[in-house]
């Protein structure tokens, strides 16, 4: 297959990266991108019916409205095609469900989320030397993830606090334990903070924090993680929708009490979009090639989020809320 098909559902609501990267891969001739611009699920559902009967396309991309999302990719999933989202997580466990039950029943099927922070330059990096052993057992993390405002239907945690979520996990492993508080003005459903606190902890002992925030102001992308024998911070993400600044590794050893010189590695590519669709478009080629995130990654990181959310009481429906 010289060219490959794709439809974006939802194309109006794709972010810079993603359009950039889908443009590139056009213009090399790679892809022939169909656009889709809708903000209604009817009219998404309809779209991708049109093309099941025309044999138009080989891979659907959903984007559009996160609301919409978790019907679209059902959908796209129950035909056979290949299907790639932006989205790192859908809004819900139950949608969740939904999505892995049609992947599961319509197996050997291609689902991608876009838990693309996971790819880039700094986190390889941090990663590489973390699974090393030099630095010893990782002990603690914390993790700030701000921007400047959000848009009303958009959420901070849901939207690029998962993405450090999903790291947060990969060098610590799941969470076991986890407190949390949202802001009191939230709304009734998930999705709609504006600040976020959370305490967790690893069956093994591992120590995190996290804030998410949409009133950061400078936009803010960080990690740091100590262990036995040194540091290692991960500051900015090389993006363009949010602004997170460049990004940079610091990292150190300790010997005793006392810290060895510290290094800063800094990262000028902004390929971790770039990285996600071309590996989504050679498992196309070939289906037996490993995905670089799977729904399960997805559902752990959803399913972390919502812990959060609902370790504060303010979570409860309104009529419940005990808040003095």
């Amino acid at each position: 297959m010289s060219e490959i098909r794709i439809a974006v559902i939802g194309a109006n609501q794709l972010d810079l990266d993603h359009r950039h990267a889908l443009n590139a891969l056009s213009d090399q001739g790679r892809i022939a991108v169909y656009a889709l611009d809708t903000d209604s699920l009817e009219d998404g559902r309809e779209a991708l019916q049109r093309a099941v009967d025309l044999n138009a396309i080989d891979a659907a991309i959903i984007a559009g409205r996160r609301p919409n999302v978790a019907a679209w990719l059902t959908f796209a999933l129950e035909t056979g095609w290949p299907v790639y989202t932006p989205y790192a997580v859908p809004n819900t466990i139950e949608d969740m469900i939904e999505i892995r039950r049609a992947e599961q029943q319509h197996a050997p099927s291609i689902l991608q989320f876009g838990l693309s922070a996971r790819l880039h330059d700094s986190i390889a990096a941090a990663r590489s030397k973390a699974e090393s052993g030099e630095y010893g057992q990782l002990l603690s993390l914390r993790g700030v993830c701000g921007v400047s405002g959000i848009d009303a239907e958009d959420s901070v945690l849901f939207g690029p606090a998962a993405q450090l979520v999903d790291i947060m996990q990969l060098f610590a492993g799941p969470f076991q334990d986890i407190t949390g508080f949202a802001d009191l003005d939230r709304k009734a459903e998930p999705g709609s903070e504006t600040n976020v606190l959370a305490t967790l902890r690893t069956h093994s002992g591992v120590l995190a924090n996290l804030h998410a925030s949409a009133t950061q102001w400078r936009p803010t992308f960080r990690l740091e993680l100590g262990f036995e024998r040194g540091y290692l911070w991960l500051e900015g993400l090389n993006n363009e929708e949010h602004g997170f600044g460049r990004e940079v590794l610091v990292y150190a050893r300790t010997d005793g009490a006392e810290t060895q010189h510290e290094t800063v590695d800094r990262f000028e590519h902004n390929n971790g979009v770039q990285i996600a669709l071309e590996q989504f478009l050679a498992r196309i080629a070939d289906r037996a090639l490993p995905a670089p995130s799977t729904s399960q990654d997805a559902f752990d990181t959803l399913n972390t989020i919502q812990r959060i959310l609902a370790a504060d009481p303010i979570y409860a429906p309104i009529q419940e809320r005990q808040v003095s």
